[in-house]
């Protein structure tokens, strides 16, 4: 496939929001991609190189790249700067720049394979290398369209409305004209979370190959999630007599270990590599019985002079990519593991849960340091689950998560197999909710100085792929807080309303913002509304904190609407 093929493609995608006509698009594109072409079209069609887990960055700013866009086209940096300042889209700027309709010969392979090049250029003169080496593929393209959507991806703008779960459609759209193999394509996904992979096994060999592809160390699981109940008799009576553990308020790590492959990955729940920030894992886990794993867990900061907890915003300082030796000092780490998903080249995600527990503690048995075997405890009375849940929470931590002794591992899933038990339950609303910032509101009087007053926060809409509205926030937060969320929706601002928010007229901000950032909020209940796009609002609602997740993998409106009825109970 072209690469001006490509871009059209790109072009029709963006002028539709229809989830429908999004999806038939895509299962075209993928119809008319080769099985070596669908795994490159899966990634640059969501902005990216490689998949989440794997780490090849661009790292090039709007600035840096107008500075490239200057060069290629022989402008000056000030003309760039002065119209991106009037359009807000650098790349409609080389769109209008590039004047040649002919379009160059370069296949959608050649592009990805450049593309990598330029990311791959590090060190002493680098931008330099990076801006000759993309103003030379721009001249070699000699397509307008494709120079647009190349300069989108490039700095990270491409944001077509769609996620790894559109593709998962479109790919059974492909097959069948319908979406009746994304459940299946899903599972597979679930348990090898590259959809470049997802897609290319799929082309090749369709639900036949995927069946037999098989979790892997070094490719992230996505996670098993928890779902809700307010009451410890309702719990009993939904999982029987089930296994208690502490929740404990930190970071979710998915760590991976391959001995003779002298592998250790570790993952963070939106399935990025994290392994560098914690060396102190890395070496606790080489220290391991076991030929090769896949642990899950949780990563909780330890003061080091009195041994108790952190809280989470403390905890969070370890994720960084600098200083990160001082960090360890400062704030070591403990991770509590609560499950094991792959030992010794097998997997285990379809074994009760009471034999992985079984095996996880003869694996840290003699683990003393960092690595450590999550409490648990059988209970059999609704009693003896509400006293343990007092125990925990009078130890600082967010309560206790419920499990189902016999179930599989439910990779991706949310259901009655994990169910946690909060603090935050014993208030009218049954949990905290992660929303998703859509965008915030200029502030007035004290606030002005911060340039922030309100924010518009959303929750997602799966069935429509779309992010709705829920709140709008503008009181519970810090100076410290209002600051920073202005300074993290100023790095991933829009000029315009992203393509997956639904948002009333009402409603609109003076700052859109990219979907990225996420937050938990606090709230007393929640209400029916006629001005929120998801006809529910938050009452009283007070941030708590930010979190570490994808957009998508935000509170979801069925969650929403179960909170909801979970309050009249």
């Amino acid at each position: 496939m072209k690469a001006k093929t490509f871009s059209k493609y790109l072009a029709k995608l963006e002028a539709t929001a229809s989830r429908n006509e999004i999806t038939a698009i895509l299962a075209n594109l993928f119809s008319q991609s080769s099985a070596k072409e669908i795994d490159k079209i899966c990634y640059l069609s969501l902005g990216r190189l490689v998949p989440q887990y794997q780490s090849l960055e661009f790292n090039l700013a709007e600035k840096t790249m107008s500075k490239i866009l200057a060069y290629a086209f022989q402008k000056s940096e000030k003309e760039i700067i002065e119209e991106f300042k009037k359009s807000g889209d650098l790349g409609n700027i080389a769109y209008n720049l590039t004047n040649s309709t002919r379009g160059g010969n370069l296949n959608i392979i050649q592009l990805h394979q450049q593309l990598s090049a330029i990311a791959r250029q590090t060190g002493t003169g680098s931008q330099t290398r990076k801006t000759q080496l993309f103003s030379q593929l721009i001249h070699q393209l000699a397509d307008p369209l494709t120079s647009k959507y190349l300069v989108r991806i490039t700095i990270g703008k491409l944001r077509l409305g769609f996620s790894d779960l559109t593709i998962l459609d479109a790919l059974s759209w492909m097959k069948t004209g319908n979406k009746e193999l994304r459940p299946s394509i899903e599972k597979t996904y679930n348990i090898s979370a590259d959809i470049g992979l997802v897609a290319k096994v799929f082309k090749q060999g369709g639900i036949k190959a995927l069946k037999k592809i098989r979790p892997r160390v070094g490719i992230p699981i996505r996670p098993a999630l928890t779902e809700r109940l307010n009451q410890p008799e309702k719990i009993i009576e939904k999982l029987g007599q089930p296994a208690i553990e502490p929740k404990y308020d930190g970071f979710r790590v998915q760590i991976h270990f391959n001995r003779a492959k002298k592998i250790v990955r570790i993952f963070s729940r939106r399935m990025e590599n994290t392994t560098v920030m914690f060396p102190e894992i890395v070496a606790a886990v080489q220290k391991l019985p076991a030929k090769s794993a896949i642990l899950d867990g949780e990563a909780i900061g330890i003061n080091p002079k009195t041994g108790k907890f952190l809280a989470f915003q403390e905890t969070a300082q370890r994720k960084r990519k600098y200083k990160i030796k001082e960090a360890a000092k400062k704030t070591p780490l403990n991770v509590f593991v609560f499950d094991v998903l792959y030992l010794n080249n097998k997997s285990l995600l379809e074994k009760p849960f009471f034999q992985r527990r079984q095996l996880l503690e003869k694996l840290l048995a003699h683990q003393r340091k960092i690595l450590k075997l999550t409490p648990q405890k059988i209970v059999k009375t609704a009693k003896e689950l509400e006293k343990l849940f007092y125990y925990w929470v009078n130890r600082r931590l967010e309560g206790i998560v419920c499990k189902k002794t016999g179930s599989f591992y439910q990779a991706g899933k949310r259901d009655f197999t994990w169910v946690k038990y909060k603090r935050a339950m014993k208030s009218h609303l049954a949990d905290t909710v992660d929303c998703l910032v859509m965008g915030y509101y200029r502030g007035r009087g004290r606030r002005s100085t911060f340039g922030i007053g309100a924010f518009l926060a959303g929750v997602w809409d799966p069935k429509k792929e779309i992010f709705i509205t829920i709140a709008k926030i503008g009181t519970g937060l810090t100076d410290k807080q209002w600051r920073e969320i202005r300074q993290r929706v100023d790095k991933i601002n829009s000029k315009k309303k992203p393509g997956q928010y639904f948002v009333p007229k009402a409603l609109i901000p003076d700052i859109w913002a990219s979907p990225g950032l996420v937050v938990e909020i606090l709230a007393d209940e929640i209400t029916k509304s006629p001005l929120h796009s998801s006809n529910l609002a938050l009452r009283f609602p007070r941030m708590q904190r930010f979190r570490d997740k994808k957009p998508t993998d935000i509170t979801s409106l069925p969650e929403i609407k179960k909170l909801y009825k979970m309050q009249k109970q």
